[in-house]
């Protein structure tokens, strides 16, 4: 889709905030459906050292336990800041960016960004987490940009049906936004393959999830390294792609997506019978997650480095409860049980990739990690 010359003409710091204000809102209105009694809590904070945001989370502070509610804890965030990256942390992207290489001084930047997290009480629905972000100095003469995004599933037990439609899903998705029938470009299996490699949790020897599609720090010629894969593609469409406008197009695209492919899962799911060891085992899936996400994820450790930003705001996306168990009988390789069966998936999840290639109708769509960075002089 091409934007209007209006809304092209506009700052794009300005565009994604007002993309993510609004997303945040349309996602909270609508899970606050789910529940009769009580709304989310929503907080205004500012930051010292320049911005501010609004966190939505769930469940308020005086609410009792909300058996009934399908979802256990969710936080919503969005936040707007701004201020000088120091010659470090230029430093630091400039190895993946040439613009930065000879900059020895501190960049001013303006950044926004939303984070999402859903915990669903029911075992049987996975968990989602989404971000996503923009960076940018305030002023005019941009050096660098680049768009981020990361989507993934955290199953806790093996529904063929549902792998089959996110993967496939996330393949359309990507396809539709390169033409693919048309040029015969599939971003999908750089994207997928980046996915896995970045879940893979080294200490355990198993990955957070299924998997799903992920690109770091792209920007045009981030873009143009991984469209070489595909040969005889024309320059015009290449140029096309790489733009900043059609990147921002495919977060968007994405990001949309998010809302109703979450709801199929959710309703199909939730309702289903619990017995005890499901939900022990589900407390022990979550405790590999926030193995992940104290160990591995590079948001959590760049949140909770960066001055002014809050702790809280940083970990909404621990879970209100895990468990740790010494050397745990329960998923056992042997054992032959649905946990065993979910173990062994998370030990090659990059085998799912080839479900993508089902004509399954979509319905699940993305929740995942979208940012864009943006330095300038």
């Amino acid at each position: 889709m091409v934007a209007s010359t209006e809304s092209a003409s506009r700052p794009m710091r300005e565009r994604m905030t007002e993309y993510i204000t609004n997303l945040q809102e349309s996602i909270v209105v609508r899970l606050e459906a789910y529940s009769t009694a009580h709304k989310f809590r929503r907080e205004w904070w500012t930051r010292e050292e320049g911005g501010g945001g609004i966190s939505c989370t769930f469940p308020p502070p005086d609410a009792c336990p909300i058996d009934d509610y399908p979802i256990e804890k969710a936080g919503v965030n969005i936040s707007t800041i701004h201020g000088i990256l120091p010659p470090p942390a230029i430093k630091q992207m400039s190895t993946a960016h040439a613009a930065l290489r000879d900059i020895d001084r501190s960049l001013p930047f303006f950044a926004s960004g939303l984070s999402l997290i859903l915990h669903p009480r029911n075992p049987r629905v996975p968990g989602v987490h989404a971000e996503l972000s923009i960076l940018r100095n305030p002023e005019p003469k941009v050096l660098a940009w680049w768009f981020g995004a990361i989507t993934d599933m955290t199953p806790f037990y093996v529904n063929e049906d549902d792998f089959r439609v996110f993967h496939t899903t996330l393949k359309t998705a990507c396809d539709k936004w390169s033409n693919s029938d048309e040029t015969g470009i599939s971003v999908y299996p750089p994207f997928k393959k980046s996915c896995d490699n970045y879940l893979f949790i080294a200490h355990r020897q198993e990955h957070r999830g299924i998997g799903g599609v992920r690109f770091d720090d792209i920007d045009s010629d981030g873009m143009r390294a991984v469209l070489a894969e595909t040969p005889g593609v024309s320059e015009d469409t290449v140029t096309r792609l790489c733009s900043q406008e059609s990147l921002f197009g495919l977060v968007k695209s994405l990001g949309d997506s998010f809302l109703p492919s979450f709801e199929v899962i959710l309703e199909r799911r939730k309702g289903e019978p619990l017995v005890p060891s499901e939900r022990r085992w589900q407390l022990l899936r979550r405790g590999r997650a926030v193995e992940f996400n104290l160990v591995v994820d590079r948001g959590t450790k760049f949140g909770l480095a960066a001055p002014g930003v809050r702790a809280e705001n940083v970990l909404v996306g621990m879970p209100p409860e895990a468990r740790w168990e010494y050397c745990s009988d329960l998923g056992g390789e042997d054992q032959g049980t649905e946990e065993a069966e979910m173990v062994k998936i998370l030990k090659a999840p990059e085998e799912l990739g080839a479900v993508a290639s089902s004509k399954l109708r979509p319905t699940l769509d993305w929740f995942g990690n979208e940012h864009l960075v943006i330095l300038s002089v």
